[in-house]
């Protein structure tokens, strides 16, 4: 990626953001599908220590890891990493991974390509659901059904003894989205401008 950090921070002016890096992680959309048809989507993220991705992985994009600050340790494959300041990670359609726990506070970005705009939708909606109480620290449903329909809009696939509820999460969201689970969802947690401002 060709994005420099004073590009990403001029990104940012205006647009919301939704955590607190000092609970995890905050995260600012700063290119979405609709702004890049369908191209890529782009997401700045600012970490903290502990903060954690559960291993996982994707079918349908490539995701591309660029640090600005700090050191992010994690999983790509079968290696350990840590990547450190204007290094990037490339992670193929499925490739698992996950991150944590990180030791230091530190920011990057992330390119989805292509653009998949249930991504973009869930992590605004999990951040706000988080401020309700409906998730765990990582960001993780409490509710099973809301985990099913997460994993199955943002493309996430479980690894290890958890890959068990692969087919279960796609038969259970398909019920919740028939008894309009995921509009109700929507409608109460999904307010792209609720964020503070990330930046003026």
């Amino acid at each position: 990626m060709e994005w420099t950090a004073e590009q990403v921070d001029e990104m940012r002016v205006g647009r919301p953001s939704y955590g607190d890096r000092d609970q995890g992680a905050a995260l600012t959309w700063l290119r979405s599908a609709k702004e890049t048809s369908g191209e890529y989507s782009l997401l700045y993220v600012e970490f903290g220590p502990s903060y954690t991705v559960f291993p996982h992985y994707h079918t349908h994009y490539m995701e591309t890891f660029k640090i600005l600050e700090g050191i992010a340790e994690g999983r790509v494959g079968n290696r350990r990493i840590s990547a450190g300041a204007g290094e990037e990670i490339v992670v193929p359609p499925g490739t698992v991974h996950g991150w944590g726990p990180i030791t230091q506070p530190g920011r990057g970005i992330v390119e989805l390509r292509p653009a998949h705009e249930g991504v973009e939708k869930w992590l605004v909606m999990l951040h706000n659901m988080h401020d309700a109480g409906l998730t765990k620290p990582d960001l993780q449903p409490y509710s099973f059904v809301h985990g099913a329909l997460f994993a199955v809009a943002s493309d996430t696939h479980l690894v290890g003894p958890t890959r068990v509820l692969n087919p279960i999460f796609k038969a259970v969201a398909w019920i919740a989205r028939r008894a309009g689970v995921d509009k109700q969802l929507e409608q109460k947690y999904f307010q792209p401008s609720a964020g503070g401002v990330a930046a003026t």
